[in-house]
């Protein structure tokens, strides 16, 4: 088994430009895998050794967590509107960037595409400039994210198809939208040292039936730029604004079997697809949708 291991990772580290090092190992190998099964122990992942996609994504926020970022690289391009299929749709929101991916990481659809879905996901990111570079070394995407500061930054045009959903039937049928964050407590002072102030903690959510220990939530920013994104995409595409709720009307906090089929109609939550996900936990999509139907 130990040989298998060995050559994931040096694979792995082809593909998605780490090194022995990043772990605090000095060549691949079995101490290597240890150093992984202590990082993966400390982020509460599957402690099998391997850097597989989600302990690349912890592993890149812990780094990004000491670096000092250029102002240059804070920049953002400011636009009100969004990109559909080509054409400028308006969305009453300021702080767009259009940043589009490089090709490879998505599927070029040149007839115009109708999807009746919204997956939102959290990027496990400290930033949106860092969640597309980890996705264009995994060469998968997802259409927005949600930056830190309120910035919507687009990564596909709304008409390709963005892989970011794991499942080829839901992903045609999409639009996936990420939320920038790191989602653990202890990058709190991260967050803080560079200007944003403290994110909401969320303490005693359940999903897929078990409780989660506490971790970070939403700014309050980013949830208003969800609302209008949300609002953009049902006023073009007629997206419903529901989600999937339980037997006593609350939000559905487990797998969702039309959803996971790609059969839904309205927004749901990534661990509605799988209860191998559980982002986006902690964001109340029946309050944020009956907010934004009220209003």
């Amino acid at each position: 088994m130990s040989w298998f291991k060995n050559r994931y990772n040096k694979k792995s580290a082809k593909k998605l430009g780490w090194e022995p090092s990043w772990f605090g190992a000095s060549e691949f190998g079995g101490d290597l895998v240890e150093k992984i099964q202590e990082f993966q122990r400390e982020h509460d992942l599957k402690a099998d050794g391997l850097c597989g996609s989600m302990t690349f994504h912890r592993l890149v926020a812990k780094r990004d967590s000491k670096l000092t970022i250029p102002e240059s690289d804070l920049r953002k391009r400011n636009h009100n509107h969004i990109v559909c299929n080509g054409e400028k749709v308006a969305i009453d929101w300021d702080k767009v960037d259009i940043n589009f991916m490089k090709e490879g990481c998505f599927s070029i659809r040149n007839k115009e595409r109708k999807p009746t879905m919204v997956v939102t996901h959290w990027d496990a990111a400290l930033s949106a400039r860092s969640c597309k570079r980890i996705l264009e070394k995994r060469e998968i995407s997802t259409h927005f994210v949600i930056d830190n500061d309120g910035t919507i930054v687009q990564l596909v045009d709304t008409n390709h198809v963005a892989w970011h959903a794991g499942r080829r039937r839901v992903n045609k049928a999409s639009v996936g939208i990420d939320f920038s964050n790191a989602v653990y407590t202890k990058y709190q002072k991260t967050y803080v040292s560079r200007g944003f102030g403290e994110r909401p903690v969320v303490k005693g959510w359940r999903v897929h039936g078990r409780k989660i220990k506490p971790f970070l939530g939403f700014y309050p920013v980013q949830i208003e730029a969800y609302k209008q994104l949300l609002l953009a995409l049902n006023k073009h595409y007629g997206i419903q604004l529901e989600c999937p709720l339980d037997d006593d009307g609350k939000l559905l906090t487990t797998v969702h079997s039309p959803s996971r089929r790609g059969k839904f109609k309205g927004i749901v939550n990534h661990y509605n697809l799988t209860k191998g996900k559980w982002d986006t936990s902690g964001l109340q999509l029946d309050e944020i949708l009956e907010e934004i139907r009220g209003n």
